[in-house]
């Protein structure tokens, strides 16, 4: 069953920018923008299980140059 989820993003000062578009070609990102608030960008995914997701964050999101801090929110309907 495939899990959905968003992933909320803080990024350092001037990083936005360059990131969204790197986020944009990960493979199971379906969207990734800009968003105001406490956090700069979600990036919605779709991935096989929880294990998939686990590896997209944390090697793959949090790998990239300027994410400070990553706040996960899984889908449940």
């Amino acid at each position: 069953m495939a899990v959905y989820a968003y992933i909320l993003l803080r990024c350092r000062m001037g990083k936005l920018r360059d990131m969204i578009p790197e986020i944009q070609k990960i493979e199971n990102v379906k969207a990734a923008y800009p968003v105001t608030g406490r956090f700069d960008a979600v990036v919605e995914v779709e991935v096989e299980d929880l294990r998939k997701l686990y590896e997209l964050i944390i090697e793959r999101i949090q790998a990239i140059e300027g994410v400070e801090r990553t706040e996960t929110l899984l889908s449940v309907g």
